[in-house]
């Protein structure tokens, strides 16, 4: 006889012609495949385990399966597998009724043909099996098996059989009901109508859980079989008014608990200008609504203070819950918004809010997937638009941090004094003015140091940890490019050199594989990189180095610097070659390097190999020429020489032995 599963109540009625009272509950076949409508050979069937047998296609007594590869109708019973194939095939969704969550699976399998075969029970996720799951075959030979099933997380479930030259028969699911789930009352997202009607009528759902009969009452009064109108899932409860509606489900002479919903008839309002317009403590339900018209977002979760910022295009509100709800799961900055939510309108100083009521429940609110979206990006201010920003979620770039303890105490101790920081955070009243809550999202913290290349650098007092620093500069990659920052990088792609030694007036520079605080180096990156920004660094008090031998140092420096102009003092140019300063003086941009010498003796680089960057007077210099020979400490030689040692042509150093 063919079975269709299938969660449908509308046979529930049925049920209650032969109950029967258990006292240690009542089992029930939660699922029953026998694969009878299939009609095939082999199995069961005269021709048994052998020759050309199970070929036809396979049919289900349950709509549903999914999956089904490589399986085949035998004679009732189904084929799995062929001599060099796995099949693999789903059930339909099953569900419980009951409340312990517990089940017993038990079928028929058998192998046939030669080898070792084998049948494999897997199940969705939410669901755990122990018992025989992973099974060898008794090769033409059928046998019983059972499964333990343990729903943990999951609504239903799905069980996955995998096999290879194997048939199965008699898939069977079973629970043994003790106590069971009592229904569900759920609605629409719109069950106060949105009209001024004072006895507008609304439709609600009553969902039973399977093969269960429910009862239901609108009188506030007990409901059980002989009080109460039958519920299924085809028929809606139209209430009127503030109803309360009770139910409870029977399976067999078995009860649910009795729940119970109030619903009540109250102000609706469809967009958050209604909202903040209402009067002062109003009680409301407000919409929320994704259309072209409203477009409502989140602009910003505090989930410590279960607070929510959202936008659309009519305005602002603050949702604040305190602690009297929550939401599950947890709002996502630039996520979308629709549904409606219950609240109480307050005004904080200017700001809107829908305060949490006893009312309040964000079951019926739905966010969706973040997007990107200019309207949910923070806003570039400067510190006299604060106040027209409330709720909104802005950006204040380069401040210099004084004395504001006020600011040190919102964006914590280390933004300390003199540091030049962008702030970032939204928007809310302090007493009658309004101030920066800060907030980091969107890979945007709300404390970021930055160094700028033009302005002074302040070192903090102590190392700061993990923290965000921006800088103002470009490193080029068609050139040579001095470099120093007050926090190590571990990873600089390109070419990165450190001061070495002095060979003569030669500085020679090696190879380096990672920036460190205060140090000075020689980075030619990949590509350009400009105003890079460096996370999860320590802010170092490390002071800016020289690194000096021989006479010759190699100088860092944070901050803007004036070079000395008595021929002491040369920075390098992106032509690849080393210049006094002017006679009227130069200044040298921050987070760079200089090259200090002995007075009047111009240094000379030695990197990768080639000397580069000579240079002695202020308005000319002494270059290397192709196919010259010199020594290191600059001094050309006519011809080749004779004597041992290391010398210099074409660019290239060349050791005589």
């Amino acid at each position: 006889m063919k079975r269709i599963h299938s969660i449908s109540l509308l046979l529930c009625v049925l049920l209650l012609s032969h109950q029967t009272a258990q006292a240690d509950g009542a089992v029930r076949n939660a699922f029953v495949e026998t694969f009878d409508a299939n009609n095939g050979t082999g199995g069961r069937d005269d021709k048994g385990f052998s020759g050309s047998i199970a070929l036809n296609n396979i049919s289900y007594d349950n709509e549903d399966w999914s999956g089904s590869s490589y399986v085949y109708g035998a004679y009732q019973c189904m084929r799995i597998g062929t001599g060099n194939n796995v099949g693999t095939c789903t059930t339909p969704d099953i569900i419980l009724a009951g409340t312990g969550k517990t089940a017993t699976l038990t079928f028929n399998a058998a192998g046939w043909g030669s080898g070792s075969n084998t049948l494999t029970i897997t199940a969705n996720e939410g669901v755990t099996l122990s018992g025989n799951t992973n099974i060898t075959l008794n090769n033409s030979t059928w046998t019983g098996y059972s499964v333990n099933i343990t729903v943990t997380t999951a609504t239903s479930i799905q069980l996955t059989f995998t096999g290879k030259r194997g048939f199965l028969d008699d898939v069977t699911v079973t629970e043994n009901v003790t106590a069971i789930n009592a229904p569900t009352l759920t609605e629409e997202f719109k069950f106060w109508p949105n009209t001024t009607e004072e006895n507008a009528t609304k439709t609600i759902m009553l969902n039973p859980a399977p093969e269960t009969t429910a009862y239901y009452t609108t009188d506030n009064s007990t409901p059980s079989k002989s009080n109460g109108t039958i519920a299924t899932m085809a028929t809606p409860v139209s209430i009127s008014g503030t109803t309360t509606v009770k139910a409870i489900a029977y399976y067999e002479d078995i009860a649910s608990e009795v729940v119970g919903k109030t619903y009540d008839q109250g102000i609706t309002v469809n967009s958050l200008y209604e909202f903040s317009e209402l009067s002062e403590e109003s009680e409301a339900r407000l919409f929320l609504n994704d259309d072209d018209d409203h477009e409502t977002r989140v602009l910003y979760y505090d989930e410590s203070n279960h607070q929510l910022f959202l936008r659309d295009k009519t305005g602002a509100i603050c949702v604040d819950f305190g602690t009297t709800a929550a939401f599950n799961p947890t709002p996502q900055y630039n996520q979308h918004v629709a549904g409606w939510v219950v609240g109480r309108k307050t005004n904080d100083n200017g700001l809107p809010k829908l305060v949490a009521t006893e009312n309040t429940t964000t079951d019926y609110l739905a966010f969706a997937d973040q997007v990107t979206e200019n309207q949910t990006e923070p806003n570039s201010i400067s510190n006299s638009d604060v106040k027209d920003h409330p709720a909104d979620w802005v950006i204040l770039e380069e401040q210099r941090v004084g004395t504001d303890l006020a600011v040190i105490d919102r964006f914590g101790t280390s933004a300390y004094e003199g540091a030049l920081t962008d702030l970032s955070g939204i928007v809310i009243p302090n007493g009658n003015t309004q101030q920066i809550a800060p907030i980091s999202q969107n890979s945007i913290p709300a404390l970021v140091y930055v160094i700028d290349e033009k302005k002074e650098f302040v070192s903090p007092d102590t190392n700061l940890e993990d923290v965000t620093v921006r800088l103002k500069r470009t490193l080029s990659s068609s050139n040579w490019n001095t470099f120093a920052v007050p926090f190590d990088i571990e990873n600089m792609e390109g070419r990165l050199r450190e001061y070495d030694y002095a060979d003569g007036n030669m500085m020679v520079f090696k190879d380096a594989t990672a920036i460190e605080a205060g140090k000075p180096y020689l980075v030619k990156p990949v590509s350009d990189i400009e105003n890079p920004i460096y996370s999860h660094v320590t802010l170092n008090t490390t002071s800016a180095q020289s690194i000096e031998d021989g006479g010759y140092s190699f100088v860092a420096t944070y901050s803007p610097t004036d070079l000395a102009t008595d021929k002491t003092e040369q920075f390098l140019k992106t032509d690849g070659k080393l210049y006094y300063p002017t006679a009227s003086g130069t200044r040298l941009r921050g987070m760079r390097a200089f090259f200090r010498t002995p007075t009047g003796e111009g240094a000379r680089l030695y990197i990768d190999g080639e000397a580069t960057g000579i240079h002695s007077i202020e308005n000319g210099q002494l270059t290397i020429e192709k196919g010259n020979w010199y020594t290191l400490d600059g001094q050309k030689l006519y011809g080749k020489p004779v004597q041992k040692g290391v010398y210099i042509v074409n660019g290239k150093k060349i050791v005589i032995r």
